[in-house]
């Protein structure tokens, strides 16, 4: 129907993308309608307090005609000279008349002589007090009165006043001139004013989108204004994200850069055993060709589970979130369920029971860092443990709790801390590198959580999570 330039300029007008354009189109509709239905409002009391005052003017004119009235015989008789001087001046805007039960004309005031008005019409069958306009727009307003001869006969007759609406109509008309353009400089005042608060009030929007320009040219690293209370959670979810974003680079930077100084001394000590040993050369004894075959296939094993590790946990501190509000709740009842029916398997031989115990808690984080934080404690609980594993939840006004248990031997109290360094662990005839809880506690950081180690009343450890909520 429309062309599509012609289209964009009509949707442009008629659906701006901008809030301030929104709010302008939308005072500009219905504020000139509102002050419109105003308008009409207030002439319409106006006209109708114009009326009643011109209704009881020509109530008290025709009670002058009836007061200067006599009757008799039949008859009636009008003085020549009455109290209002407009009646006895033709052509004034103020007329006198006079008729019988049927309509006749019977006496008329000298203000009609010359006047081509045809009074007599719409004057009959009249039996109570009457004010309008009649078809030729006067106002009039008649009065029946029943007169009393001295035989006792009684006489119907209707006395009316008639007016020109000159005065009615030039009242009016300047009442609406005042009225709409007082209310036209109204209506322009108010949009200036709502322009004036819209941008008032719009401006920390503004001040925003120049706070974002900036730290997208890479002038600000945050957002720096001062913000109303409405705006102020906003700007600090956005400072907590881009400060998220920023520290995710940044340990993306570190992790690669660890991973490569990490992996250099695992790969200079294959390249050396493979430069070392040689399988195919055989001088003397099986056997000893054997070992020494084996023996460079054994440590070639060892470094590549030691690189496996630490690309493992340097990825997951790579992929660690910083906590924020924005980020979906992970119910944790589930999640340690999941881990704890799959680990049943694994430690099959020795595992007794796995419960999860305590209310429905959700986290407020990334599901894997969940995931990797369960998954380290309670396979570390079933690794060292006894097979009996509880994963305790419980909250604070302000923390989330989590303490996973286990009936193992424990851990000594001088050994609590040492172990969750990196590298470093308690038990050295389990398979593992010691780093899990390296990994926990990198997690943890970025949500300032934190790891602490007890003992279990089950006897062995209670490592305990506390989380902000």
């Amino acid at each position: 129907m429309f062309s599509k330039p012609l289209a964009g300029v009509i949707a442009k007008f008629f659906y701006p993308r901008s809030l301030s354009g929104r709010l302008r189109f939308a005072s500009c509709l219905l504020l000139p309608m509102i002050l419109g239905i105003t308008a009409l409002i207030l002439e319409q009391a106006f006209s109708q307090s114009l009326e009643a005052a011109t209704k009881e003017r020509l109530r008290l004119q025709t009670y002058v005609l009836l007061g200067a009235a006599e009757a008799g015989g039949g008859e009636l008789w009008m003085p020549s000279a009455l109290q209002e001087p407009r009646f006895s001046q033709p052509g004034s805007d103020l007329y006198g008349l006079v008729s019988d039960a049927d309509g006749r004309l019977l006496w008329r005031s000298p203000s009609t002589l010359g006047s081509d008005l045809n009074f007599s019409l719409r004057l009959k069958n009249v039996d109570k007090p009457q004010f309008g306009r009649n078809s030729e727009g006067l106002f009039y307003f008649s009065y029946p009165v029943v007169w009393e001869t001295e035989d006792g006969r009684e006489t119907p007759f209707l006395f009316t006043s008639m007016e020109v609406p000159t005065s009615y109509e030039a009242e009016l008309g300047s009442f609406r001139v005042h009225l709409w353009g007082g209310l036209s400089l109204l209506a322009l005042l108010l949009l200036l004013a709502q322009g004036l608060i819209l941008r008032w009030g719009l401006n920390p929007l503004m001040n925003m989108a120049e706070d974002l320009k900036a730290i997208e040219q890479g002038e600000s690293d945050k957002l720096q204004g001062r913000y109303p209370k409405e705006v102020a959670p906003i700007t600090a979810n956005l400072n907590l994200l881009l400060e998220g974003e920023r520290r995710q680079r940044e340990r993306y930077r570190n992790t690669l850069a660890d991973l490569a100084h990490s992996l250099k001394t695992p790969l200079a000590v294959i390249r050396n055993i493979a430069n070392g040993y040689d399988c195919q050369e055989v001088d003397k004894d099986v056997n000893k060709e054997l070992a020494d075959c084996r023996r460079p296939r054994q440590s070639i094993a060892e470094q590549i589970d030691r690189m496996d590790q630490i690309i493992s946990h340097q990825l997951g501190r790579a992929t660690a979130t910083p906590a924020h509000n924005l980020l979906k709740p992970i119910a944790i009842k589930p999640a340690a369920e999941r881990i704890g029916h799959a680990l049943e398997k694994i430690y099959r031989e020795t595992f007794q029971s796995f419960a999860v115990i305590g209310p429905d808690l959700a986290f407020k984080g990334d599901e894997r860092d969940l995931m990797e934080i369960l998954g380290n404690l309670i396979d570390n609980a079933f690794k060292y443990g006894g097979g009996e594993v509880k994963v305790i939840l419980a909250e604070t006004e302000a923390d989330l709790i989590i303490r996973v248990e286990d009936n193992g031997a424990g851990v000594s109290a001088d050994l609590h801390q040492a172990i969750m360094q990196r590298g470093m662990r308690a038990d050295s005839q389990q398979q593992g590198q010691g780093i899990g809880l390296s990994v926990v506690r990198d997690i943890l950081a970025g949500y300032e959580g934190k790891l602490d180690l007890n003992s279990s009343a089950m006897g062995g450890a209670a490592f305990r999570l506390r989380l902000p909520k």
